[in-house]
């Protein structure tokens, strides 16, 4: 008997998936102001938004430069801060 692939009978499945996925803010921090990512990104895990966070800060950085003491904050849907990223390492711009 030939059957269909196994996706026929669950087409829904990689939506399912990607309706799974976390979703990551990216909110810029200066000191106590806060410009929050109010759209966020779904992405499969914290690895993933450590990699876009360090890619971002790698972008702006220059854009940066005269700002204060800058770090890119990324939090979970709930708000939680789950890592902080700075723009700038201690004494170096």
């Amino acid at each position: 008997m030939n059957l269909p692939p196994a996706k026929a009978f669950f087409p829904a499945t990689d939506q399912n998936e990607a309706k799974n996925m976390p979703r990551y803010f990216f909110n810029i921090r200066d000191g106590y102001e806060v410009d929050e990512d109010e759209e966020g990104i779904e992405l499969p895990d914290l690895e993933a938004a450590k990699a876009e966070a360090l890619a971002t800060v790698e972008e702006l950085r220059d854009e940066l430069a005269d700002a204060g003491n800058i770090e890119l904050e990324i939090t979970d849907e709930t708000g939680r801060r789950l890592l902080t990223v700075p723009f700038f390492r201690s004494g170096r711009r």
